[in-house]
């Protein structure tokens, strides 16, 4: 199962890029500095390159009870051995022995949060050992 980012926060992600870069090659054509020009071209590239990122890897990868949190620094949690999930307003965290996930709602598309609420309320918690 794929959790997807909401597609207005992608399309907002390329234009913003798109725009940056443009900025960035008008200070350049009217022969502005050069601290002027880098940065936006800069911006503008680490934008549409985070955009690709997010489009090509999902927010959420879920794949034999394995919920894989996509980021630059990868997180994975298996479903099985989840301890506790606490559902707050705007996020819910995942718990198990030595690891925690927070799935930011915000971040999820409104069809992916149904079905990742219906996957979370299915899960089975494992007692925790005191």
């Amino acid at each position: 199962m794929i959790i997807y980012y909401p597609q207005k926060r992608l399309k907002y992600k390329l234009l913003y890029g798109i725009v940056s870069v443009i900025i960035g090659s008008f200070a350049f054509i009217i022969d502005s500095e050069p601290i002027f020009i880098y940065p936006w071209v800069i911006l503008g590239f680490l934008e549409i390159g985070t955009w690709y990122y997010e489009k090509k890897y999902h927010y959420l990868h879920i794949d034999h009870n394995i919920l894989t949190k996509n980021s630059l620094f990868p997180k994975s949690i298996d479903l099985r051995q989840v301890t506790a999930i606490r559902k707050n307003r705007n996020s819910f965290v995942l718990e198990s022995e030595g690891k925690n996930i927070r799935i930011h709602k915000g971040l999820v598309a409104s069809q992916s949060l149904n079905q990742l609420t219906d996957l979370l309320d299915e899960i089975q918690l494992q007692p925790q050992h005191v």
